[in-house]
């Protein structure tokens, strides 16, 4: 069973026993995702934030990093923004992608941000950053679970 069936199976299992807010993991082979979920149903999800982990390399180089959010970008086209990365940090070993056009909508931009580090981690958030108060705050991704199955698999394809 691949990564995404195991999280469409956790989530159908989570719909019927666990009420929100709950964290729900899955593991195949060298890859581990976990859902930070707030909302849950038979069509759709939210979470606060996803961390997914390649288990079988745990020191990436600045290089690498890079050439992973490359891919992610390539791959990951239909969440509401693509990506793009905006900063590679070599001496702390970490790469941000973040939504190239963000969502704007009543004084407030939203947009999804990747994280990856060198340890082979990848967390990815939405954020909200209010005009008015020039204040940045996390905000639920919603996601169907048809995309989030999609999601799962282009995580693990974007692997070098």
């Amino acid at each position: 069973m691949n990564l995404s069936k195991k999280i469409a199976a956790a989530l159908d299992e989570n719909t019927m026993v666990h009420l929100p807010p709950c964290e729900v993991t899955v593991e195949e082979g060298a890859h581990r995702l976990t859902l930070h979920l707030t909302a849950i149903d038979t069509v759709g999800l939210a979470f606060d934030s996803l961390e997914f982990v390649a288990t079988d390399r745990t020191d990436w180089t600045p290089d690498s990093l890079r050439s992973w959010g490359d891919r992610l970008a390539a791959r990951v086209t239909y969440l509401m923004e693509p990506f793009r990365i905006l900063e590679v940090d070599a001496e702390g070993g970490e790469v941000c992608l973040r939504s190239q056009s963000p969502t704007a909508r009543n004084q407030k931009r939203s947009y999804y941000e990747i994280r990856l580090t060198r340890s082979g981690t990848l967390r990815l958030e939405r954020q909200t950053f209010d005009e008015t108060t020039r204040v940045r705050d996390r905000a639920a991704c919603q996601l169907t679970r048809e995309v989030l199955e999609r999601l799962a698999d282009d995580l693990v394809a974007s692997l070098p």
